[in-house]
């Protein structure tokens, strides 16, 4: 089962899966603020795209991988 906490200082939303044991961090972003390689699978340099996302709260949030 997966459960998520939502940091209330910088609306990161930390997702912990019990079955894997799996921690994950999302981070939010308004429309005009998410990056360039948002929506595309391949993209035109050595930079992977953004093809998982979810909506929030009005919030589109992708995987953090600082």
């Amino acid at each position: 089962m997966k459960t998520f906490r939502v940091n209330k200082e910088n609306s990161d939303i930390i997702t912990y899966d019990t079955e894997t044991e799996q921690v994950n961090r999302y981070r939010g972003y308004l429309l005009g603020d998410i990056p360039r390689n948002f929506g595309c699978i391949e993209y035109e340099t050595d930079v992977e795209g953004i093809g998982e996302w979810f909506n929030y709260k009005g919030l589109t949030y992708v995987r953090d991988e600082r």
